[in-house]
């Protein structure tokens, strides 16, 4: 499943996937959105930038994603810290 800016499900409208669960008959692969290895933050800095950035998705842990997740349905900056630190942590 794959997810948006605000954290609903993609309908294929928007631009950019920010989020993705995988779910195979083994394992479970999450993958969020990244710029030079970090989280990208959609309300950072570099967010008016968005398209011309070199955007990928990139493999995490469930802890991370669902931080990000959190971060992207609220908006509230603990979500994103936490999420970066699981992210680092692997």
């Amino acid at each position: 499943m794959k997810y948006n800016r605000n954290g609903e499900e993609y309908s294929g409208v928007d631009n950019l996937v920010f989020a993705e669960k995988l779910e195979g008959s083994q394992q479970t692969v999450f993958s969020v959105l990244t710029y030079n290895n970090n989280l990208y933050d959609p309300l950072g800095a570099d967010s008016n930038r968005e398209s011309n950035l070199n955007l990928v998705l990139g493999k995490t842990n469930e802890d991370a994603f669902k931080s990000y997740m959190k971060y992207l349905k609220t908006n509230s900056r603990i979500y994103i810290t936490k999420a970066q630190r699981s992210f680092l942590n692997g």
